[in-house]
């Protein structure tokens, strides 16, 4: 069992900053950062967001310094713009990522809150069928109107049905008459109690407290009248004790992870807290005030906690005894996970981060914002480089200082950008670790709502073989007998509509009592059915194997078989069909993630598998019934209980999957042996296709030549990025790097001429090389960017580019000749010039400017 998040979003908690509803929002400052008003609280005890902004502000304040010393030189105000941006990107980040870790730490609060509710109350759902139905036994009516013996027909119950500790037959008045812990001296019941269980009119009553019928313990009792038949008057009482405080330590055992701090509690209408997994932190009976004005937060015995509290989802209608989960997680504790370690591949949670719809438009756009900033400071320098190089051939004291400062801007822009990029991929992976830890707790629950399920089909097969009228019909086999049985079957498979048929078979197969109308078949032969007839023990039972059934219309489900008892050994079987089709998707839309508003994600699909691959349910009609998953081989070794989140690719598109194996419950199939017919849950939420995820390889930038040594035999020659080739042009005609917001479409220009952009008041023609190559352009996103040039006669035009490198100086000498191919292929090209890495076979291109704008 583990938890689901019943308002499961993954987008963050707060609106993007600048859109006009997140103005709204209250905000407070935490040592110089902006931070959301219901996360700044909580900001001192983030260790990962106090780390990343005490390197972030040691840094800007660095970045302030060359700001100043910028002043000097002609880079001063771009330095200084680049570092508001540096400072603007730090309070986005910062802030995302603090809202994040208080995001994740609340869901996960709020999923176990959830999922401890619902669990109990699926269980308490089945409990008030159970009291119902024993209430019209026909041994403890007759054990009240004959004073016959009836303890070992309560002990035969509760040895099926393990969750009692206690089964008590009451007279009206209220005196025992049986029971089976007779170790509780008490005679009577309460008289409260009993007039509850009498005089109510309601079919059953669920009482908690302390009760002398227990002794005066505490006990979850469930009571229901004792009717000398179906419509008969009231003969007496049947009450049911409930293993609350057992059930309760599975439940919080079964929420709990390695070095998990938080403390899982019930609390009743009241706030007092009926049961707990932690007495230390906070004992039963204590009084849990409400949260506080941010309503995730409170404070308990001097500590202050996250808090989430949560109802019943409720089950067929049924809402339990109305109580809620809550679950509390020490502040202090509370954002202690070591996020890098929660997924192994970065690269992947950034490149699923941006292709997934899943995660919004504000995760998403603070890596382009990032990515949008260090492209900035690379023109910042790029342009100072080339300024220095229109100064007096670079060699004035001035040029040197600022040829010094530039060097000091890119090493802390570095830095900056290292810190950024740590950041935002502790934000991303965090992002990705919460859709996988989602599917995983959704898949744990599907099984863990599976395993309890088949626990009680296979106590209603034991039990239902024990029936006086069944045990008859098997011995005799008469038309009158048979005609009995099929009558209790029918009314029993009337209560219990998981199934589609109950059954009474013979030795040989044959049916002597079916519910729902006698199947069309010969005598029945399966694989179960002498494995069921072969038992002797009345608590032993069989399950068939996932398969076809003449039973189910020749499809796939699972029949439980108990055997019944005659005077020389087993006399027949009881087989229950399972209504599977039905039943085990209700299981896994029960077990899907959904939205805010609590709706099955569009993007998510749950499966149960059976360890050999063959798919017993899915929802959406994906995997049809009895197919091979796609995944099998992932099952084949994994272990009983095992539970992992993972991406698995299947047919081109990645999915966040989470993988629970099953492992049975309380006495149900509960070994730790593995078994072909071990069954798998497997959530699945679509993330996005590969070849999205895999995206464009970024090209290395081109390593430049040594330096050239001082003198007059040298040329500086500007580096970009066009397409998939690095070009150099002659930085003496090189005006300066641009972004510009758009450019403007003019007819009636030559080829390779995309339009005109506005540059200091002047409309520039803008080339694009791609586009005069016959290439398709690689110009993207609402800005471009644009190199200005000026060829020899000084007319002015602008380049289009995709990323500027360096500017460096290269001996003259070092400029080779054409290869034969390059000249006959670009006419453009002048030269090449190899790069300074030895193992680096690349080589720069220079273009002629003036051939640029007179082509």
């Amino acid at each position: 069992m583990s938890p689901q998040n019943r308002y499961f979003t993954y987008h963050s908690p707060a609106l993007p900053r600048g859109s006009k509803h997140h103005t709204m929002q209250k905000t407070s400052v935490v040592k110089g950062v902006r931070f959301d008003a219901a996360v700044a609280p909580l900001v001192s005890r983030m260790e990962l967001v106090n780390d990343h902004r005490e390197s972030l502000q040691r840094l800007a304040d660095i970045w302030d310094q060359l700001a100043l010393l910028g002043q000097m030189s002609d880079s001063g105000t771009d330095i200084a713009s680049t570092g508001a941006r540096f400072h603007e990107l730090t309070g986005v980040l910062l802030d995302s990522l603090a809202r994040r870790l208080l995001q994740d730490a609340l869901r996960t609060a709020r999923a176990k809150a959830q999922t401890g509710i619902d669990i109990l109350v699926r269980n308490l759902y089945e409990r008030t069928a159970d009291i119902g139905f024993l209430a019209t036994d026909s041994a403890l009516r007759d054990a009240i109107a004959g004073g016959a013996q009836v303890r070992q027909r309560l002990r035969a119950y509760a040895t099926k049905y393990s969750v009692y500790d206690d089964v008590i037959l009451l007279g009206t008045d209220g005196a025992v008459l049986a029971r089976l812990d007779e170790s509780v001296a008490a005679a009577a019941a309460d008289g409260e109690l009993m007039q509850a269980v009498l005089h109510s009119g309601a079919p059953f009553v669920e009482s908690f407290g302390r009760f002398e019928l227990l002794g005066g313990r505490r006990g979850l009792l469930y009571g229901a009248p004792v009717r000398e038949s179906d419509a008969g008057a009231v003969i007496g009482a049947l009450c049911l004790s409930f293993r609350f405080d057992d059930e309760m330590r599975a439940i919080f055992a079964a929420l709990a992870s390695r070095d998990d701090a938080s403390v899982v509690l019930l609390l009743d209408a009241g706030r007092t807290v009926i049961a707990s997994s932690d007495a230390q932190q906070v004992p039963v009976g204590a009084v849990l005030p409400r949260a506080n004005a941010l309503g995730h937060g409170l404070r308990f015995g001097g500590r202050d906690y996250l808090a989430a509290q949560t109802p019943a989802a409720g089950y067929q209608g049924y809402r339990g005894p109305g109580w809620d989960g809550c679950v509390l997680v020490p502040v202090d504790l509370a954002f202690r996970a070591d996020i890098a370690g929660s997924t192994s591949d970065a690269a992947l949670s950034s490149r699923v981060v941006a292709a997934s719809r899943l995660f919004g438009e504000e995760l998403q756009a603070i890596p382009a914002h990032a990515k949008s900033i260090q492209r900035g400071l690379e023109r910042l320098v790029w342009n100072g480089q080339v300024r220095i190089r229109h100064g007096q051939d670079g060699h004035a004291p001035n040029a040197h200082f600022a040829g010094a400062l530039l060097e000091r801007v890119t090493r802390t822009g570095q830095r900056i950008s290292a810190v950024f990029e740590h950041a935002i991929g502790d934000l991303q992976q965090s992002a990705v670790a919460s859709v996988l830890e989602e599917v995983r707790a959704c898949s744990a629950l599907g099984i863990d709502i599976m395993d309890r399920s088949f626990y009680e089909r296979a106590n209603d097969c034991r039990w239902w073989a024990l029936d006086s009228s069944l045990q008859r019909a098997a011995r005799e086999r008469d038309a009158r007998a048979c005609s009995e049985a099929t009558a209790v079957l029918g009314r029993i498979n009337g209560l219990y509509t998981v199934y589609s048929q109950l059954l009474l078979l013979d030795p040989q197969g044959r049916v002597l009592a079916a519910s729902n109308g006698t199947p069309a078949t010969a005598p029945l032969v399966a694989a179960w059915l002498p494995a069921a007839l072969a038992l002797r023990d009345e608590q032993a039972f069989v399950r068939s194997s996932f398969a076809a059934s003449p039973l189910y219309g020749d499809r796939h489900t699972y029949v439980f078989a108990a055997p019944v008892q005659g005077a020389g050994g087993n006399a027949g079987c009881v087989a229950i069909v399972f209504d599977s089709e039905p039943q085990m998707q209700a299981m896994l839309r029960d077990a899907l993630p959904v939205d805010a508003e609590g709706r099955p994600m569009p993007q998510a699909l749950g499966l149960f598998v059976a360890r050999g691959g063959a798919v017993v349910a899915s929802t959406g009609g994906a995997w049809k019934t009895g197919t091979t998953a796609p995944f099998a081989d992932r099952l084949a070794q994994l272990a009983r209980g095992a539970s992992s989140g993972t991406v698995l690719e299947i047919d081109g598109m990645l999915y966040a999957a989470g993988i629970t194996m099953s492992c049975g419950y309380r006495e149900y199939e509960s070994g730790g042996t593995c078994g072909p017919d071990d069954v798998a849950c497997v959530i699945l939420i679509a993330l996005c296709e590969r070849a999205a995820q895999d995206g464009a390889t970024a090209l290395e930038p081109f390593d430049p030549p040594a330096g050239s040594l001082p003198g007059t035999d040298r040329v500086a020659i500007a580096s970009a990025l066009v397409g998939d080739q690095w070009l150099g042009l002659p930085a003496s005609q090189v005006i300066e790097a641009v972004v510009v917001p758009q450019v403007a479409s003019v007819s009636g220009v030559a080829a390779g001429t995309t339009g005109i952009a506005i540059h200091d008041g002047q409309a520039l023609a803008v080339v694009d090389l791609q586009r005069r190559r016959g290439l398709p352009s690689t110009a993207s996103g609402a800005d471009r960017l644009l190199v200005v040039c000026k060829t020899d006669s000084g007319q002015r035009f602008a380049l289009r580019v995709d990323e500027v490198g360096t500017v460096f100086d290269a001996q003259r000498s070092a400029l080779q000749d054409l290869p034969a191919a390059l000249a006959a292929h670009d006419p453009l090209a002048t030269a090449v010039v190899r790069g300074g890495n030895p193992s680096d076979q690349r080589m720069l291109t220079i273009i002629s400017v003036d051939k640029l704008i007179s082509k």
